[in-house]
């Protein structure tokens, strides 16, 4: 099945020809976020990067299907205080 991935920011693949951020990828019938992470070969924490399949916020044990777009999105920091205090809004 084809999934199209978005590797944002610390995560983008480097290469000769340049950053690689988007890219489309076929996995088997049944496969798992996790599957997908290990094909990729990244080194990603659950409590440090977003799992995002089809603009929801996902576990690494989430079944994928045929099209599904899958960002990961890594933890950013700094800056001062935002007055956000709790919670996490997640657009797509």
């Amino acid at each position: 099945m084809r999934i199209i991935v978005h590797l944002h920011t610390i995560l983008q693949k480097s290469t000769s020809k340049g950053l690689i951020r988007n890219l489309e990828v076929e996995l088997e019938t049944g496969a798992t976020l996790n599957d997908l992470i290990e094909y990729l070969n990244l080194e990603v924490d659950e409590e440090d990067t977003l799992f995002v399949v089809q603009g929801q916020i996902v576990e690494r044990e989430q079944g994928l299907s045929e099209g599904d777009e899958v960002h990961f999105i890594p933890a950013i920091s700094g800056g001062g205080n935002s007055g956000i205090t709790n919670g996490l809004k997640y657009t797509l």
